[in-house]
This record gives structure tokens, sequence and C-alpha cells, in this order.
């Protein structure tokens, strides 16, 4: 027997209700997207405003500025007091680093030239890795494309090992403590050396020292590229102490991100690792730095790792109570449960 059909059956039966069902669900699934989306484009606004006020504050400080802006599109709004609790201790970190390695050449300690360049000489049998490479592989006239190649690896110990930080504490609070007290010694360690030894890079200890032009490959490069934006860049980004050289803080932090690594996977851990070794190879190429400078860089990143635990065991009272205040934001899991964090 037919059932009988109703007024709202009709409705759906006529050709002209087909297309709305599709065009509704559109929409909905459109405005759902917004609203998903949502915090991240308030993230991008406050980032974009954020940046823009760093700038015209002091253009020097475009590399915090781009730190800054990155963290805040990175996190939640909801976990913003959890990330600055997390990070204000960080940032601080890099910027004394920042302001008392501007000082290193101010105590009147005698710089090192000579002594970096016999002790490399008597590592190599004679020979100077960084003029070697250079002689083999750099033609000044001609730029290529590994010239390219090392110098934005050398760029990029500017965000990596911040984003590293990032990943970390999102993923594994607890093994980002451990890497913001490894992060603290590491440049604490480096400020001492650059205290008690200052010395300068390849590049600028070629007029120095009895040995032959080295090339600055970055600024070749640079201004390959846009000379007067090079130049302008450099001169409000520039190195506040050039002359301090070792050890090689690019090597030492970007080796520390290989460390924490080792327990994310090979996955990560092989990545980590060759970006490391291609970092010192790039350091030495370019003439930032000396073979020396970045081995003695790994080894206190290496100190650092093994001994941030004992620290960490300092400090808990601290994080403990930055917990209580911030919790629940903040989530915790077992060490040993969630591994660095990077390859999760």
């Amino acid at each position: 027997m037919p059932v009988p059909m109703n007024d709202r059956d009709l409705e759906l039966e006529e050709p002209g209700n087909e297309a709305a069902g599709p065009s509704a669900s559109r929409r909905a699934q459109l405005r759902a997207w917004m609203l998903r989306r949502r915090s991240i484009l308030v993230r991008v606004a406050i980032a974009i405003v954020a940046m823009t006020a760093i700038l015209l504050f002091n253009p020097s400080f475009f590399g915090w500025g781009f730190a800054v802006a990155a963290m805040i599109i990175a996190v939640p709004i909801s976990r913003f007091r959890a990330y600055a609790a997390a990070f204000l201790p960080y940032g601080g970190a890099w910027l004394g680093f920042t302001l008392l390695r501007s000082l290193a050449d101010e105590t009147g300690v005698q710089l090192r030239t000579t002594q970096v360049t016999a002790i490399e000489r008597t590592m190599f049998g004679g020979v100077t890795p960084t003029i070697w490479l250079q002689s083999h592989l750099f033609d000044p006239v001609h730029i290529h494309w590994y010239d390219y190649v090392t110098t934005f690896i050398h760029w990029s110990y500017f965000f990596v090992p911040h984003v590293a930080a990032i990943i970390m504490w999102r993923k594994a609070p607890d093994h980002y403590r451990r890497y913001l007290i490894a992060t603290v010694i590491t440049l604490g360690m480096g400020l001492v050396v650059y205290f008690l030894s200052p010395a300068a890079p390849p590049w600028l200890t070629a007029d120095r020292a009895p040995q032959q032009d080295i090339y600055r490959v970055m600024a070749n490069v640079g201004r390959h590229l846009n000379s007067s934006l090079y130049d302008r860049t450099y001169s409000a980004l520039g190195d506040p102490n050039p002359v301090a050289a070792m050890p090689s803080l690019h090597e030492a932090i970007t080796f520390l991100v290989f460390l924490f690594s080792l327990r994310a996977g090979w996955k990560v851990s092989v990545p980590m690792g060759i970006y490391a070794v291609a970092m010192a190879f790039s350091l030495v190429y370019t003439g930032e730095h000396y073979v020396i400078d970045t081995l003695v860089g790994a080894s206190i990143a290496t100190y650092a790792y093994l001994y941030s635990g004992r620290w960490l065991t300092f400090t808990a009272p601290i994080f403990q109570l930055v917990n209580r205040r911030t919790a629940p934001l903040i989530p915790h899991a077992p060490v040993a449960s969630q591994g660095t964090g990077l390859g999760d």
C-alpha cells in the first residue's frame, strides 16, 4: 500500500532543491573551515603587528622580530600564557648572550690570530683547511651553486634551533626544559671562552696572520644576490663582535639540536646529523670559522647535553612553580615515553 507523501517530501523532490543541498553543504564546510582557521589568522595578524613594531623600534632587531613572529604564529592563543612562561627564559638567554658577546673584545685580552692558525696547520699537516677548500672550490668571479648552499646553511642557524625548541616544547615539554638548560650552558661556556681568549675568524685574520687571503664567501654571495640590500641588512644585523669566533656557536647549537634528536628515531636524527656536518663544512669553507672552532663548539654542546640533566635538578623548583601557575595549559608527559618530540 503506497504511503502518502507530505509537503516536505514534495519539496525535496522538486528539481530546484537538488542543487540547494550541496551548495548549503559547501557553505557550511567553508564556515567551519573559517572557524578552525580563525585563530591562525588572528595569530598572523598579531605577528605582523609585533614584527612591524620591533622593526620601527630598532631595525637591528630583525632577527628577534622574526623569531617572535614565528613563535606567535606557531602557538595557539589558548596556550599563550604557557608559551610566554616557557620562552621568556629562552629569549632572555639569547638576548643576554648577544649583549655580553658584544663586549668580549673590550677586555684588553690579546686577540688570538697566529696562535689559532698555527694550531690549525699543526692539525692538518701544515695546511689550513679553509685556504685549501677555497683554492680548490671558490672563484670570486663566478659564484657556484654550492656557494649559495653553504651560505644558506650558515644563515639557517638563525631560525632552525628556535624551530626545534618550539617543536620540543609543544610535543615533549620535559625535553624542552632540558634543551633550555643545555642552551644556557652552551651559550654561557661560549661567553667564557670569548672573554678569556678572543679569536678572529679566518676571513678577518687573513691580513693579520702569515697566510694568504681568505675570502668571506657569504659577503660575495650576498652582494651577488643584491649588493645594496646585503650591505644595508648586514649593517643593521651584522655580527656584534666579529672577533668572537672561538668557539663556533653556530656549530655548537646545531650539534646540540642533533644530540637532542637522537631519541626521536633515525628519520629525524640522521638528517639532523647530516645538517650538523654540513654546518661545520659550510662554516670552514665560507671562511667564518676554523675547524678547531667547530670542534670546540661541538665539544661544549656535548658537555651541555650530557650534564643538562644534572643542572635541571637544581632548577626543578623553578619549573615546578611555573607549572603550577600555568597549569593546565602545559601538557605533561614522562620523558621516556615521548622522546625528544622532534620526530613525534
